[in-house]
């Protein structure tokens, strides 16, 4: 073999491989430029062959795009005016009925006054009549004269009702509460009150006529949109009429439109509340409650402030979108009866169904022909190939000779360095080649001597090091000395169950927790976290838990010892250091627990049926940073069987690789899951739960846990 005595990762093998890299560089090159010249060739006949038929189907689509889009303009342009037209014709009945019932107000004596059928008296022709209704609380007496007036208006609402198919039904309202209603129906809920619509006030707030959103009727139980218009005496307000447009009429006679039987039209506020849309159900017996608000939107959020300004603008055009993952058009044509807008959805792809096929079968050709093509350009590059191998071979011979010269001196210096690599610091390389090989020889040399001084330097700070372990060590050991750390605490009690841990972030940590006897029936609980960690938050950890108890001993009173110490810490405090504590005081024999806090988390309560819960108390100000803090005691009461358990961030702000935190949830079915369970249990399950949580993650805060489970004289 050509490469037999040639280690792969040795220097010659490289140079060899390099020379021969040249060679075969060049020669890529070259048949690089024949194979392009032959691809270029492919190509125009490629262009040729397909590039005709594709420039058509691109202005076809072109033209077919601006086609649709004329047309799809047009449709909603159409539709919007014979919306439009509809609700002009609604206007201008109003109008005329509000005409008339100004005139009957004016001169009440020249309308014949007709009889007026209460919910309870069915006349003898329900079309030709209207129903009168007032709510609860109003008099028939306080509405008699305008129920008398206003019953001059049924001839007019039956000739309106006739002339327009897109009125439902027609209505009369007074501000006295008086409800008529044009044809009669027995169907109005007795609790019902005009002057809570939103058609009734918008007339009588703004004093003009003018268009309702969508409402649920109270009677025809379905969904419409009413013009009212107030109708006045002088310069007040003495009735309301507006007359109903069904969303069930708008949806089958004016929204329903296709183009070639695809998209979809819709009838949208100006804030683009879709008001009427194909498949919208528009019965409803919520007649009480505000419709759901539904908005028309784009998939990309980018494109609704354009589609908002050409909305505001009342003007008619064609936009482009994604909406429900589709490439769509949507155009927009605006009503100026109510300054509501029908959009039309079209996509994109329906445009271009027609050319479909045709498109397809110019890509298959052109895959064709491509293919030719490429079969020709794998035969050249098949003799090519075997004309470089063979010229592959005259190289090779020629290089590992170059390259068994080239090498001798490196060699030489792989055998110095491995002899220095072995331990002998004191040997020195000795070549004279007068190049960079040299340079290197000489380097080897420095580096040598260089080393030899650094594992003296090593040697010394590793000794100091170990010293600062073994003393951090002993702080450790100091450190949880000064933490409770027999359990049971009590063993002659059965009345308390009490289990504490901690476990720094490092060697020393400035979480704590304590707990003592103030007496025979009275335990202190308190759990503590410094702002710092390390030494520093040690030492201010000890002072601190060292004041807790000493004050503690002094007064029982929760909030008047955590005044007492921040009093103290506060004195001289230039670091700013703080500590969040939770002081609570237990009384065994009634199970009644003062709480007070200091800025620390809350604490978690598990009932004797096993449901745990957060219990929230005053937060308060941390420990330490300024003088002259008051804080709260509350107070709780535990029952037989419940457990207190108190903990600091270190548990809920664990985390593990993803830089997810363990967080309070999964700390409160971790305890959920110990229903009744020995303090010691819940908390060495909370432990175990948060190292595999963590899944290998650093630890990077102290975790304490304190845990009391009352059982009660009983026990």
């Amino acid at each position: 073999m050509i490469f037999a005595r040639f280690h792969p990762k040795t220097i010659k093998t490289r140079i060899l491989y390099a020379l021969m890299g040249t060679a075969v560089f060049s020669l890529i090159c070259f048949g690089l430029v024949t194979l392009i010249s032959m691809s270029s060739l492919g190509q125009t006949a490629l262009k040729g062959t397909v590039g005709l038929s594709q420039d058509l189907l691109k202005i076809s689509k072109g033209s077919l795009e601006t086609l649709s889009q004329e047309g799809l303009l047009k449709a909603t342009v159409d539709q919007a005016a014979l919306i439009d037209a509809q609700f002009r014709d609604v206007e201008n009945d109003l109008k005329v009925m509000v005409d008339i019932a100004e005139r009957i107000w004016k001169n009440p004596a020249i309308y014949p006054r007709k009889r007026s059928y209460s919910i309870t008296e069915e006349p003898p022709d329900p079309k030709a009549a209207s129903v009168w209704q007032i709510p609860q609380g109003v008099r028939q007496a306080a509405i008699a004269s305008e129920l008398q007036l206003s019953s001059a208006m049924d001839d007019f609402m039956i000739s309106v009702l006739k002339s327009n198919s897109v009125i439902n039904d027609c209505n009369l309202a007074t501000p006295q509460g008086l409800f008529r209603r044009f044809p009669w129906s027995a169907n109005i809920d007795p609790k019902y009150d005009v002057r809570t619509r939103d058609w009734f006030n918008r007339a009588l707030e703004k004093k003009s006529l003018g268009w309702s959103e969508p409402y649920v009727g109270v009677i025809a139980r379905n969904l419409r949109v009413n013009c009212s218009a107030p109708v006045m005496k002088g310069e007040r307000t003495v009735a309301v009429i507006g007359l109903n447009v069904p969303l069930t009429t708008i949806q089958e006679r004016i929204i329903k439109m296709r183009i070639n039987n695809q998209g979809k039209a819709y009838l949208v506020s100006q804030d683009r509340r879709i008001l009427a849309r194909e498949g919208l159900d528009t019965t409803s017996d919520k007649w009480k409650e505000r419709q759901p608000e539904h908005f028309f939107t784009f998939d990309d959020q980018k494109a609704m402030p354009q589609l908002d300004k050409s909305l505001a603008s009342s003007h008619p055009g064609i936009m482009r979108g994604l909406l429900n993952k589709q490439d769509s058009f949507v155009a927009y044509a605006p009503i100026s009866t109510t300054g509501w807008s029908v959009l039309f959805v079209l996509p994109v792809e329906a445009v271009y169904a027609p050319i479909k096929q045709t498109e397809q079968a110019i890509i298959k050709e052109s895959k064709d022909a491509r293919d030719q093509v490429y079969l020709h350009i794998g035969i050249s590059l098949a003799v090519l190939g075997a004309l470089f191998l063979l010229i592959l071979a005259g190289i090779t011979m020629v290089s590992r000779r170059v390259a068994k010269k080239i090498t001798a001196p490196i060699l030489a210096l792989e055998e110095g360095a491995e002899i220095i690599g072995n331990g002998n610091l004191e040997h020195r390389l000795q070549l004279d080649t007068g190049d960079e090989i040299q340079q290197l020889g000489d380097t080897f040399n420095n580096m040598a001597a260089d080393l030899s001084r650094h594992i003296r330097e090593l040697t010394e700070t590793t000794a100091a090091k170990e010293r600062i372990q073994s003393e951090l060590k002993l702080a450790t050991d100091i450190q949880a000395s000064l933490l409770p750390r027999i359990f049971p605490p009590f063993p002659d009690r059965t009345d308390i169950e009490l289990y504490a841990l901690m476990e720094p972030a490092k060697e020393v940590g400035g979480d704590f927790y304590d707990f003592f006897l103030l007496d025979e029936n009275r335990i202190c609980l308190v759990i503590g976290d410094v702002s710092d960690k390390g030494v520093p938050a040690a030492l201010y950890m000890m002072v601190a838990k060292t004041l807790l108890k000493s004050e503690a001993l002094r007064d029982a009173d929760p909030a008047k010892v955590l005044e007492r110490v921040n009093s103290i810490l506060a004195l001289d405090n230039e670091t700013s250091m703080f500590v969040t504590v939770f002081c609570a005081i237990l009384d065994i024999t009634t199970g009644q627990l003062a709480c007070a806090n200091a800025g620390h988390l809350p604490p978690l309560i598990q009932k004797a049926d096993g449901s745990t819960a957060y219990h929230s108390f005053s937060p308060g100000f941390v420990l330490g940073p300024m003088p002259d803090i008051s804080y709260t005691t509350e107070q709780i009461t535990l029952q037989p069987g419940e457990l207190f358990l108190l903990y600091t961030d270190g548990v809920n702000e664990a985390v593990n690789p993803k830089l997810e935190e363990y967080g309070e949830q999964r700390l409160l079915a971790c305890v959920n899951n110990c229903p009744g369970g020995a303090p010691e249990q819940i908390i060495n399950a909370i432990r175990s739960e948060v190292q595999t949580f963590a899944n290998g993650a650093q630890q990077s805060d102290d975790i304490t846990i304190l845990a009391l489970r009352y059982r009660g004289k009983a026990a």
